[in-house]
């Protein structure tokens, strides 16, 4: 039973995490102090789950090496997919911000998971992996910015409509 409470709480913390993350790197150009705290505390959260079911849960004993691989590569996974959830999330409140944070939320998780997963490609596999991620990368930035160009978006999206949340602008 203690397992299951366990593994629930570390999603729970991952999830939580996630989206902390991801409202934190989206929001931060509207308002910095704020948004650098929820980026901070999601960080910490992600990190947490991470440690957690590494030490806790998958009973591993982590050297200081492999400790600072684990949070760093956690780190870079939790911005990399906050950039994608949250330029997802907020497009129409920054699309121009967003089609930075979404290629490069997109390459740098990518990389992350494969180091932290260890998954062990030879140096041409990953040459090529590497490639294809960053061209991809690349196709997605350059959809976005073709996508802001053709449409007439108003910068600040619904989020920022000063009656949303009473039925006014619904």
């Amino acid at each position: 039973m203690k397992n299951i409470i366990y593994k629930y709480l570390v999603y729970v913390v991952y999830f939580l995490g996630i989206g902390m993350t991801s409202s934190g790197i989206v929001l931060m150009p509207f308002n910095y102090v704020r948004y650098s705290i929820v980026l901070i505390i999601g960080l910490g959260l992600f990190l947490a789950g991470s440690l957690f079911n590494e030490v806790v849960i998958d009973k591993h004993s982590l050297s200081l090496t492999e400790s600072i691989k684990l949070t760093s590569l956690s780190l870079i996974l939790a911005l990399g997919i906050g950039m994608i959830s949250g330029g997802i999330s907020h497009y129409k409140e920054s699309p121009v911000y967003v089609s930075y944070l979404i290629p490069l939320g997109i390459f740098l998780s990518f990389i992350s998971y494969n180091i932290k997963m260890n998954y062990i490609f030879f140096i041409e596999k990953k040459f090529k992996i590497l490639i294809g991620i960053s061209i991809f990368s690349l196709l997605v930035y350059f959809i976005l910015t073709l996508t802001i160009a053709d449409t007439a978006m108003s910068v600040g999206g619904d989020i920022f409509k000063k009656n949303s949340m009473n039925g006014h602008s619904m």
